[in-house]
């Protein structure tokens, strides 16, 4: 199963390289951008976006957050085009793809506080929470000398539930696929890297 998320998260990133990146990542080569500034103008907009999350605006705000996903993804491009990976580059990127991924649900866990939402707010918290394990346990596994990119619902997954899910459902239905799905993410991605331990 494991196998098979990954099979499936490289193929979609090789037909939308010469579809959707590529294109792109030539005209910011044009303008002179640098990787970084990408990754910040993404986190910047995770934060215009969490504004609007707040205000109960999720429509745009949504738009927003699938756009600040598809910079994540110019910004690494960006930087394998002009041969600018760094690990410092890197270190940034890691960085501010997790704040900027809590960031949007503080927004959301703000506008149902003030509507006395508890099971809500909640929800949102506990999936903040679980996110950002999935994302330490894998960070965790490398430290440790292992190289595993598998398991299921990771970063790109999650963002497309979050941005698709309040463009097109209501937040409460997103935070409900949401919680469930870091929750299965979290389980599985802990058992997947204890029995590559136990090897």
């Amino acid at each position: 199963m494991a196998d098979y998320f990954e099979r499936s998260r490289d193929n979609l990133r090789s037909m939308a390289e010469g579809v959707i990146i590529d294109p792109v990542v030539n005209i910011l080569v044009r303008l002179r951008c640098t990787p970084n500034f990408v990754t910040i103008l993404g986190f910047f907009t995770v934060f215009v976006a969490t504004f609007f999350a707040a205000q109960g605006n999720f429509r745009l705000s949504g738009m927003l957050v699938m756009l600040s996903g598809l910079m994540d993804v110019y910004d690494g491009a960006l930087a394998r085009k002009l041969q600018k990976d760094s690990d410092k580059g890197a270190f940034l990127d890691s960085t501010l793809d997790r704040l900027g991924e809590a960031v949007i649900l503080i927004g959301v866990i703000y506008y149902y506080s003030s509507k006395n939402e508890e099971i809500i707010v909640l929800m949102t918290s506990i999936s903040i929470v679980f996110s950002l394990m999935i994302s330490y346990l894998r960070a965790r596994i490398e430290g440790l000398g292992y190289n595993s990119k598998s398991g299921m619902f990771t970063r790109p997954e999650r963002i497309l539930i979050v941005g698709l899910g309040l463009i097109f459902f209501s937040p409460i239905i997103m935070i409900y696929v949401l919680t469930l799905a870091v929750s299965v993410g979290l389980v599985h991605r802990f058992f997947l890297f204890w029995k590559l331990l136990r090897k």
